[in-house]
């Protein structure tokens, strides 16, 4: 939720993929083409799912990459908090339609029942993969069709709203014209649909399964599912597509005071920066350094190839809407704002529905990646509030919109209190802006 999610991103992954590289000189961190034909069809590649692999003398072993044992206790500390999230050493990172939530005896009491469920590990991979491309191509007009949403981020007209939800939905509430999608919006939803959100509005056509919690889908856990690296480089492919398309191989440009520019917006400061710093070009990625011991900033990580030695395949987008497109002006969106993220208990989906003449037509959704536990999170503290926007003129004429009533729903996990957590968050306020 700030302006140095892609470049902070950037460094992350490149620095993964230098420690593979100290094991095995010359490997490479491959990227998961998420919005590739072969994905929309068949979504995740088997080989970062399949249960075993086989080396070319017969031997067979666990496949590294479809899940990530934990050598030690992961713990989740958070003052006030019931532990949910802690995993101990040996805990295996799961995917929908799983769940890993074992902190405490009544979560794994309530996991291991919901994991019965799904005993055959080719069952689980179908159901895992039915989500994803569901996800990817919004089906029947549901969800949020991650493919058009990566497509439509390359439209951004500059880095600050490019680059992180806070700063794009502050410059949709600024300005007229069709909503602005952020890198990051895109990037959560490939997080909720590997970790275990089903699908809004599929429960009548695909099974509802509630209680999925895999690890991808909370802040606490998700850079430990090996999917993780592979879904972000392909996050940092589209940076790049963006910036090949927009002119800004070479130079990115922040708009100094813009909401997402400082600490005390997002998600609060980094380890070692203090709580209302200005977030530039400049500031220190930690904690990634280079060789002779100096952080990285974003000025150092702006040009894959030439700084970093990164050059993708032509993947998904690569050839195509390189031209900008001129952005739509006299569109209206629906402005939803007001949900307190305090009070929902881990990831959530803000939905959004128009009801004309009796017949309701989904408007889209929002995707908020979330800890469990934000009232005793104090860099969640910083940001409470969570505003979204849907299209509304590519859907319904400006006299429909008029006459059309509008709906927003709350979708979040069913566990504990959460469910009357959630029913008390109906003050949002829903109103159409231009």
């Amino acid at each position: 939720a700030n302006v140095l999610f892609p470049t902070w991103h950037r460094i992350y992954v490149r620095k993964v993929e230098l420690a593979l590289q100290s094991i095995v000189p010359g490997v490479m961190l491959p990227y998961w083409d998420e919005t590739s034909e072969q994905s929309r069809n068949e979504g995740i590649p088997s080989v970062l799912t399949n249960e075993k692999y086989t080396f070319s003398n017969g031997e067979e072993i666990d496949n590294p990459l479809r899940s990530f044992v934990f050598p030690i206790d992961v713990l989740d500390p958070t003052t006030g908090t019931n532990n949910m999230y802690t995993k101990p050493a040996g805990y295996e990172t799961v995917r929908y339609p799983l769940s890993g939530l074992v902190g405490t005896p009544e979560a794994a009491a309530a996991t291991a029942i919901h994991n019965a469920k799904f005993p055959n590990y080719t069952d689980q991979n179908i159901y895992l993969n039915r989500n994803i491309v569901n996800w990817l191509r919004g089906t029947d007009g549901h969800g949020s069709n991650i493919t058009t949403e990566f497509e439509d981020c390359l439209d951004a007209p500059n880095y600050t709203a490019f680059s992180n939800t806070q700063s794009a939905g502050a410059w949709n509430k600024q300005n007229d014209g069709k909503v602005i999608v952020p890198l990051e919006s895109p990037h959560n939803d490939i997080h909720l649909a590997v970790g275990g959100f089903d699908i809004p509005g599929q429960e009548d056509d695909f099974d509802d399964i509630p209680g999925a919690n895999g690890d991808m889908g909370e802040n606490n856990t998700a850079g430990l599912d090996p999917i993780f690296f592979f879904h972000h480089c392909n996050v940092d492919r589209m940076f790049w597509l963006w910036q090949v398309k927009n002119g800004h191989t070479d130079s990115l440009d922040i708009i100094k005071g813009f909401p997402g520019t400082t600490n005390a917006q997002g998600q609060g400061p980094a380890v070692g920066q203090s709580d209302n710093e200005n977030l530039t070009l400049t500031t220190p990625l930690k904690p990634f350094q280079h060789k002779n011991g100096v952080l990285y900033t974003s000025n150092d990580v702006i040009n894959s190839e030439t700084q970093l030695g990164i050059i993708y395949s032509k993947g998904s987008f690569a050839d195509s809407r390189i031209t900008k497109i001129k952005a739509m002006t006299n569109t209206k969106k629906l402005q939803v704002s007001g949900i307190n993220r305090e009070q929902i208990r881990g990831s959530f989906l803000v939905l959004a529905y128009a009801d004309l003449n009796g017949k309701e037509i989904f408007l889209g959704s929002h995707s908020v990646l979330s800890r469990w536990n934000v009232a005793n999170c104090e860099n969640c503290q910083n940001t409470l509030d969570v505003e979204a926007f849907f299209n509304l003129s590519d859907k319904l004429t400006d006299e429909e919109i008029k006459q059309a009533h509008f709906r927003v729903e709350i979708k979040g996990r069913p566990h504990g209190d959460n469910k009357q957590r959630i029913a008390k968050q109906s003050n949002f306020e829903i109103k159409v802006v231009n």
